[in-house]
């Protein structure tokens, strides 16, 4: 009799174990993992990480194909691998084509659709002259950004220097100090200046100094380009085309005027677990309209006080120092405490600061 009962516990066992089985791999119950989660927020309903960033907020029972307008939180996968559409490629070399070929250029950028962010103005002029004013979101001017031709400058109207609260300079120049450096023609980029600026601003999507030939350091890792849609900005018709970098780890969405082939609106989503997604837009865009020299000009006042950032070395400690405990939170919004390393070797790096 018990062993009548262990042949019928076997037999229910095998029985429910069979139908899970096959109910688990009916193929109408099979899933892609979520390639990305739409949000139907504008930028300005979407919490920023930076003032011109915003972290999407992902909803894991909302999943469809990334589009221009949604936000792809996870990272790209094999499945993700690029095809260039050389139709599109040839939008994004005639992008590139008109800010070489202009002899000047000019446009007002800001990083929201009703300008209620920090914004930024530019000249520019060849062979290698520009200027950049900025004003942050609440309105008060704050870095200008001049090149002469030969240095850039850097200077703050209305203070706010990035040396306010040192006393060194508080004691001699208080905030009456300057920053130059030389800018030798296409190997110098605008867009990795702007955040000394102080506007709160970031990078900007496309470096302003592809007009004076220089070539962004994503270049090389370019996947290609491709098509969305057609779509009227600010009165513009555009042609919609995303570029992707190192298999869509990064991506560009561009949207491409049809009369001037420049972009009036531009979106950068960089794919990490919380997806980074900036938006930015051009206004007032000018191509070879007549600028002044005098906007290319600026000399410090009497009594002004040349800055130069302070050396890595200067601010590292010394050799058998230890290293004051501290945490952080990482990209995938954990939290790590360099004590838990205590004895080992740590590679630090420190991405996306400032």
């Amino acid at each position: 009799m018990k062993n009548k009962a262990i042949v019928w516990t076997l037999f229910v066992v095998g029985l429910v174990l069979v139908c899970s089985v096959v109910y688990f791999t009916d193929p109408a119950r099979r899933r892609e993992p979520p390639a990305a989660v739409i949000t139907n927020r504008t930028p300005e309903q979407t919490y920023c990480a930076e003032p011109n960033r915003v972290v999407a907020k992902t909803e894991p029972n909302e999943v469809a194909q990334a589009e221009p307008n949604e936000v792809t939180p996870q990272a790209a996968s094999v499945k993700d691998t690029f095809q260039d559409e050389p139709e599109a490629h040839a939008l994004y070399d005639k992008m590139i084509e008109t800010m070489r070929n202009a002899e000047s250029l000019s446009y007002q950028g800001k990083f929201t659709a009703s300008g209620k962010g920090p914004t930024y103005e530019i000249w520019m002029k060849k062979p290698n002259y520009f200027r950049v004013e900025t004003v942050n979101m609440q309105g008060v001017e704050c870095g200008t950004l001049v090149g002469d031709g030969d240095h850039l400058w850097i200077y703050w109207p209305q203070g706010n220097t990035p040396v306010s609260n040192e006393q060194d300079y508080a004691d001699s120049a208080g905030e009456r100090i300057y920053m130059k450096r030389a800018t030798p023609l296409a190997r110098h980029s605008i867009g990795h200046e702007v955040a000394r600026l102080r506007a709160g601003i970031g990078m900007t999507v496309i470096d302003p100094s592809t007009f004076h030939g220089y070539t962004d350091s994503l270049v090389p890792y370019m996947d290609g380009a491709k098509s969305w849609y057609t779509e009227t900005v600010e009165g513009h018709e555009c042609d919609v085309i995303e570029v992707s970098f190192m298999d869509r780890q990064r991506i560009w969405y561009l949207w491409l005027s049809k009369e001037d082939h420049l972009p009036r609106k531009l979106k950068e989503v960089v794919r990490v677990s919380s997806p980074l997604v900036g938006y930015e837009y051009w206004t007032d865009v000018k191509i070879n309209a007549e600028i002044p020299d005098e906007k290319f000009v600026w000399s410090p006042p009497a009594g002004w006080v040349q800055w130069t950032p302070p050396e890595l070395d200067m601010e590292l400690l010394k050799p058998g120092t230890e290293a004051p405990d501290f945490e952080l939170l990482l990209a995938d919004e954990t939290k790590v405490k360099l004590s838990d390393y205590r004895g080992k070797i740590v590679w630090f790096y420190m991405w996306r600061l400032g």
